[in-house]
């Protein structure tokens, strides 16, 4: 179980698996960074727990995990902020197809992301 985890892109995979993890019960919190009005509008009916980041800054440091789930072409603009701003314990996985973009990634620039 976490206490907090962050998905990043709540397209139709992302949205899934928000919508299990809550009836799981894998987190106490769940955050979710999407700029889509027509996908946050879906979301927030789900649960009204659910906390919309805005921006991926200091609110990160008690991330536990955090699931990408964009187009891995985007991973990228997402890695600077969240290399910068979660703690060293923090989990991050993907939905894309093969890890080694993910790790190969993680190698050229943050060492401090552990990939899940």
């Amino acid at each position: 179980m976490f206490n907090n985890i962050l998905i990043i892109g709540c397209g139709l995979i992302g949205s899934s698996i928000l919508k299990a993890s809550i009836q799981k019960k894998i987190s106490k919190n769940f955050f979710v960074f999407e700029k889509s009005k027509k996908y946050k509008s879906i979301i927030k009916k789900f649960n009204k727990k659910i906390k919309f980041l805005t921006r991926l800054d200091k609110n990160l440091n008690k991330i536990d995990l955090v699931i990408l789930s964009t187009p891995m072409s985007e991973y990228p603009k997402f890695f600077s902020s969240l290399n910068k701003n979660l703690n060293h314990n923090s989990i991050i996985t993907d939905v894309g197809s093969t890890k080694k973009n993910l790790i190969s990634l993680k190698k050229k620039n943050y060492q401090k992301i552990l990939i899940g």
